[in-house]
């Protein structure tokens, strides 16, 4: 293990002092932040993860006023299409009960799940929030035609991690190459009637900060882990703030 990976792990290890901090805060329990409107709110997890870690962010979505939605995900890892079409085919069985614009949260790999979801439903999405996420540069990319090193994105222990996953759950998979539809709604712009927010941490030792920066939106810096945006009690008000904008 080498010098940069322990770090990572010694810094990432503090998320579970952010839990605590969040159990305590009396945002976590819907005090004084703006409610929501009952609308949808999909929530997807990051690279490797799944819906049990998002649930005190999905329980905390419910308490404000909003109808949190499980991307179903049994691991975020693997061909990104086949992943999408599954986190999208639950979204569309929760709008054919909840019909009405939805918002979409993304964790780090999630996020570029969500930005792919919101580029195929429009106007639809009412709002994108990433956390932690790379989706921007990546889209810049996907937009450029041209396929970055993942070093230059995130640490590159972490990049090899997903590369080998994607390897041996989708060795058929050559994305951004394939041209697959994911692909192309990365490539699409937003709808105009969609905000967007990206949230991520200056001392992020996972995804390279720089790349989470989102050009046009609204940018939000805050201190504290990677893993732990979803916990961070920092955090929560402008997810509230943002989702009750208009």
């Amino acid at each position: 293990m080498t010098d940069n990976q322990r770090d990572m792990i010694r810094h990432e290890s503090q998320v579970m002092g952010e839990i605590a901090a969040m159990a305590r805060s009396p945002v976590f329990y819907g005090r004084g932040v703006a409610r929501g409107d009952g609308r949808l709110v999909l929530v997807t997890p990051g690279l490797f993860g799944n819906d049990t870690y998002l649930q005190p962010l999905r329980t905390w979505l419910g308490r404000i006023g909003y109808r949190p939605v499980r991307s179903t995900l049994t691991v975020n890892a693997g061909c990104p299409q086949k992943l999408r079409e599954q986190v999208d085919q639950t979204l569309q069985r929760q709008l054919a009960r909840h019909p009405g614009r939805v918002a979409l949260i993304g964790h780090s790999r999630g996020g570029m799940l969500c930005w792919a979801i919101a580029s195929q439903l429009q106007e639809q999405a009412s709002h994108l929030i990433l956390l932690g996420s790379p989706a921007p540069a990546v889209v810049a990319m996907m937009r450029q035609g041209e396929w970055m090193n993942p070093g230059e994105i995130a640490t590159s222990s972490v990049a090899q991690a997903g590369a080998r996953a994607m390897r041996m759950l989708s060795p058929e998979c050559n994305v951004p190459e394939c041209g697959c539809p994911y692909v192309e709604d990365l490539r699409r712009p937003l709808s105009a009637a969609t905000r967007v927010m990206a949230i991520f941490s200056t001392e992020d030792p996972v995804v390279h900060p720089p790349s989470c920066r989102a050009p046009g939106a609204e940018n939000v810096e805050v201190r504290g882990t990677h893993s732990g945006l979803v916990y961070n009690r920092r955090v929560l008000p402008h997810i509230a703030r943002f989702l009750a904008s208009r």
